[in-house]
């Protein structure tokens, strides 16, 4: 997702659960597909309920401009020295695979499930000219809503306001947007059938065992999963938010959430977090801390990974579900990456907070398990019911988490001799939410 651009990934198992079609290339023409999509436009206004205000542009590519789009849309987001900073970061995190190019692998990702994107700096809608016919309809009702979306909120203007606010927080907006447009297109397609998007089973649910049982069949085989998470969150969990949101406030309510917009994952994950009655995650700051007892490192990444990004983080090494788990009482988060100026090693630091004393402990067992299956040769240097430290393997490098209350922090491949200055300091991290600073 880009701070100008909707792209689209209408999400394979949420299509399988109603019928998938087979790949190929589009054989109508220009001007019937382009007559199909006026026809769309309006079945679109009307499961909306919002008239179409002006028509839109819409224009039939080849894949050479698609490819050329999100290349720049890339470049502009990822510039050099921000793009090679994310890069070792995410790899530090194993979000990138070891040596991976950031924007060639998110081109890759995009335009393998590209099929349409509608861009609101021009207000045209981009149409793939390979798309297959089956896949027509549902992609330009997608598609459509968010040209409808553009004329009552200002995409533009929406998709700006992400920029410079955490992963966690631009993957809880984008969830608004992109759920909605697979709302649309799923009622378009349902409407013969008599129901609509709200009265089907909750689509994450669905998602999640489709996945876990993908990923079963895999591990059978000796493969290993290769579901993204990242691309899916938006589309899968988004609409499974707004089955219960349009539910209790119909498509009125859409107003107030394009204004007012989740601010977090958790948000989107536990709508009861949300409506009736909004609890707002609590915002934690962590200080540079090449000022104090990092000096000589540098800071490369500073960010709020959010319940959906820890998930996301310990599913690389527990079962789906345990990760789920771990984090589901979160409240906010901070974690950064630095990097040593002379050998340039890197090192991570994060600090949580969590709903009560009870969910901060699943997330330290989850983590200290998590630890154990990163770091398997690693010898303990003390393991009870609020530390779980550990030397490295073929290092003079720790790993640790500990737990306090309501917070857990963390450290990882950090030099032994700076382990317990770090945890100093980040045990007198500041924490704010709506209500103004609070220490906990």
């Amino acid at each position: 997702m880009s701070g100008l651009v909707v792209i689209t990934f209408f999400l394979p198992a949420v299509k399988s659960a109603f019928g998938d079609s087979p790949p190929g290339e589009g054989d109508k023409s220009q001007a019937e597909i382009l007559q199909k999509s006026d026809f769309i436009f309006g079945e679109v206004s009307r499961l909306r309920g919002e008239p179409i205000l002006r028509p839109v542009k819409m224009k039939l590519e080849d894949r050479s401009f698609f490819n050329r789009y999100y290349r720049k849309v890339l470049e502009n987001r990822y510039p050099p020295p921000k793009k090679t900073d994310i890069e070792k970061a995410y790899t530090f995190f194993g979000f990138l695979p070891p040596g991976a190019d950031l924007i060639r692998t998110s081109l890759e990702a995009i335009l393998k499930a590209e099929s349409g994107l509608y861009d609101p700096s021009t207000q045209t809608l981009y149409i793939a000219d390979w798309m297959s016919e089956d896949d027509q309809e549902e992609t330009l009702a997608h598609e459509l809503t968010h040209a409808l979306q553009d004329q009552y909120f200002g995409l533009k203007a929406y998709l700006d306001q992400s920029a410079g606010r955490s992963l966690d927080e631009q993957f809880a907006r984008a969830s608004v947007m992109e759920g909605e447009a697979v709302a649309i297109s799923l009622d378009y397609s349902l409407e013969d059938r008599g129901i609509d998007f709200t009265q089907l089973p909750n689509i994450a649910d669905w998602v999640n065992s489709f996945h876990e049982r993908e990923a079963r069949e895999k591990r059978a085989l000796g493969e290993k999963a290769t579901v993204n998470p990242t691309v899916s969150f938006p589309y899968v969990y988004g609409t499974a938010f707004l089955q219960g949101y349009v539910e209790a406030y119909g498509w009125e309510g859409m107003d107030y959430l394009f204004r007012n917009p989740p601010t977090s994952t958790h948000q989107i994950l536990h709508p009861e977090t949300f409506f009736p009655r909004r609890h707002n995650p609590v915002q934690v700051s962590i200080e540079n801390l090449s000022q104090g007892p990092l000096e000589g490192w540098k800071q490369i990444w500073d960010d709020t990974l959010g319940e959906f990004g820890f998930t996301t983080y310990l599913s690389q090494f527990l079962p789906q579900g345990r990760a789920r788990n771990s984090v589901a009482g979160w409240e906010g988060d901070r974690v950064q990456v630095y990097e040593d100026q002379d050998s340039h090693r890197l090192l991570g630091v994060g600090y949580l907070i969590f709903g009560d004393e009870d969910s901060a402990e699943d997330f330290f067992k989850g983590f200290r398990d998590f630890l154990d299956a990163r770091y398997p040769q690693s010898r303990i240097r003390r393991s009870d019911d609020t530390v779980h430290w550990m030397a490295l393997e073929g290092s003079r490098e720790d790993a640790c988490v500990e737990k306090a209350g309501r917070r857990v922090v963390f450290v990882m491949e950090v030099p032994t001799g700076l382990t317990s200055k770090i945890f100093g300091t980040l045990w007198n991290v500041i924490q704010k939410n709506r209500l103004g600073v609070r220490n906990e």
